[in-house]
């Protein structure tokens, strides 16, 4: 039973625990309830939580007669020291970017999300959609700008909504191998003053997978010419395209909205990129064996970790291919079957600083069954080289491999090298074996678990107390004096049966060490400065009348002559029993000295027993 009793308060400890772990708050609202025509709407979600936050921005929420642009993710972390306590407090902020197409009212779905296991959501919003009034022209003032057009306040927005802008789509070669990754750039060329341009969508046509390569965050202007005519131009985006069939293939078809500033308001104009093609020219005949599909311009180099092993030990082949190619394409080669080893499925490992130029490491494992000396064979790895257009194939010389018999110091090796493959002790050779018998039968082990558990407990207990002592200590002093006042009372119960002088001054110490805690008085206080410090707690003048009388008395007894008495002893701690449960009941609040029944405690027979 007691076991079952601590097992549910472990349950409960975890259950709290996990539940203040999980202090996350989240929030949305808008930058404004009511915008123009030409304005953005900024719709904010944010997620705030006392660890730190790992996640991607939700799915942004389908407003009616409103097209989504992109969002935008920023982080902050507030420290804050609080009662000795320090804490940090870490928000993500996800902007989400809308363009109203009409005007009106409109609802703004919340969101639904699930963190941690547990799902949020916020309520709807509200956002109204007005017409963009036109603000009043300037008041004239001569400009020193030389770019300043003089004619602007007749002609509004001559200057800048004149002027050529759009997209292109620019593949950085024409013609490709079949699985040869190809880059395509989009560009906006302009002479205007472009502020922004906002992605719509992106059409893709059959023939190929696309990857994402590049995506600045703000337009970068560099002088260019096109058509023999003087441009500005900023890049948008780089895609990778990955051939699949051979042929003509066209380039995705990026849409979207260029915005420059007018004098009064935002101009926008719609964009979509000039359609663009590549040609796939199919692979040459003759592939070797074991060819994965690896197209690009590679450098292979193979290695073993060690020409000597001992028996247990592992030994790695790795393959390093460094250079330009389709990386997400092709497939690890097979190493092949070895007498007398256990090979691995070869790991990857990727170093790549965008998704077609970098470095891979493929490891594979070989553990002895053995000892002796071996020959591996080397590991072909092939692919199609798109320089000399041609099959190439990178093949390690036969590899010579000592495996010797290991020793007890052998075990060891290894161990503080982090890179080094681990040894792996042989099987013990024993004529049997002894039948297994489950911790859960054993003594021992629930001896050490109800430790465990009341370990548990116990620290539970003081963590509550050192709470509760922090967050409310009122209540902790009221129970603390409690327990104080029943601990002096059971020692003057044992001296009262005792007939023992040193009732009086237990039962009087105990008092004044139980008001002081309480009450919050001085213990050095005379009785008529401990009544009046009471007095002004507000507690009645009948309990205060009953204090006085017993503290009299227990100073009267101190310095009478003679030893104590049985029935002057008992008639005291009856008192004293009647004076406890009077403080004990009283609650503030309660009026004119009418005691309140509940949470009762003090002393209920003579052996001073608590309840």
């Amino acid at each position: 039973m007691v076991v079952k009793k601590i097992a549910f308060l472990l349950l409960a400890l975890i259950c709290s625990a996990q539940l203040a772990a999980q202090n996350l708050k989240v929030t949305a609202s808008l930058r404004n309830s009511s915008i123009g025509l030409s304005d953005q709407l900024q719709l904010d979600l944010k997620i705030s939580s006392d660890k730190k936050l790992d996640l991607a921005a939700p799915t942004a929420p389908k407003i009616p007669e409103f097209s989504y642009r992109n969002v935008v993710e920023s982080s902050s972390t507030q420290s804050s020291w609080i009662n000795g306590v320090f804490s940090n407090t870490h928000t993500k902020t996800f902007t989400y970017i809308y363009l109203p197409q009409k005007t009106g009212v409109f609802s703004i779905p919340g969101f639904k999300l699930r963190i941690g296991g547990r799902d949020y959501g916020t309520p709807d919003l509200r956002v109204e959609v007005k017409d963009s009034a036109a603000a009043p022209p300037p008041a004239q003032q001569h400009n020193f700008d030389p770019w300043y057009d003089p004619f602007g306040g007749v002609y509004p927005d001559r200057s800048r909504g004149q002027g050529e802008s759009f997209l292109l789509c620019l593949p950085e070669t024409q013609t490709v191998w079949l699985g040869e990754p190809a880059i395509v750039s989009y560009y906006i060329y302009t002479d205007q003053q472009v502020d922004s341009f906002f992605t719509e969508s992106e059409k893709d046509y059959p023939g190929y997978g696309k990857s994402g390569h590049e995506q600045p965050q703000s337009l970068s202007y560099e002088d260019v010419q096109y058509q023999n005519r003087r441009f500005q131009r900023a890049l948008i985006k780089r895609s990778v395209i990955y051939p699949q069939t051979t042929g003509r293939l066209q380039m995705p078809t990026l849409t979207g909205r260029i915005q420059f500033s007018g004098f009064y308001s935002y101009l926008n104009r719609n964009a979509a990129s000039s359609p663009a093609y590549i040609n796939v020219r199919s692979l040459p005949p003759g592939r070797p064996a074991g060819f994965t599909g690896a197209v690009g311009n590679f450098h292979v180099s193979h290695s073993y970790s060690s020409s000597k092993i001992t028996l247990g030990e592992a030994l790695t082949c790795t393959i390093q291919i460094s250079g330009r190619g389709n990386f997400s394409q092709f497939t690890s080669p097979a190493f092949g079957e070895v007498e007398n080893f256990q090979i691995s499925e070869p790991g990857v490992e990727d170093k790549l600083r965008n998704p077609i130029e970098g470095e891979r490491r493929i490891i594979y494992t070989l553990l002895p069954r053995a000892t002796g000396e071996y020959q591996l064979p080397g590991v072909t790895f092939s692919w199609f080289d798109t320089v000399s257009g041609s099959y190439k194939l990178s093949r390690r010389q036969p590899f010579d491999l000592k495996v010797k018999q290991g020793n007890v110091l052998s075990y060891f090796s290894g161990l503080l090298e982090g890179d080094s493959p681990k040894t792996l002790n042989p099987l013990l050779n024993r004529p049997n074996y002894p039948d297994f018998r489950a911790h859960a039968s054993q003594p021992w082990f629930w001896l050490v678990l109800a430790a465990c558990l009341l370990s548990l407990a116990v620290s539970g207990l003081l963590a509550h107390n050192q709470h509760l002592s922090r967050e409310d200590p009122a209540a902790f002093a009221q129970k603390t004096a409690s327990r104080l006042l029943n601990r002096y009372l059971r020692r003057a119960t044992t001296a009262a049966e005792n007939l023992s002088q040193d009732f009086y001054p237990l039962a009087e110490s105990g008092l004044g060490q139980y008001l002081a805690r309480k009450y919050g008085v001085s213990q050095s206080l005379g009785t008529e400065e401990l009544l009046a410090a009471l007095r002004q707690q507000e507690l009645p003048s009948t309990l205060l009348t009953q204090l006085e009388e017993f503290l009299l008395l227990c100073q009267q007894a101190r310095y009478m002559p003679g030893g104590a008495e049985a029935g002057n002893l008992d008639a005291a701690l009856l008192k004293l029993r009647q004076l406890v449960q009077s403080l004990s009941r009283w609650r503030p609040g309660t009026g004119n000295g009418k005691v309140n029944v509940t949470g009762q405690a003090g002393i209920n027979n003579a052996s001073g027993e608590e309840r």
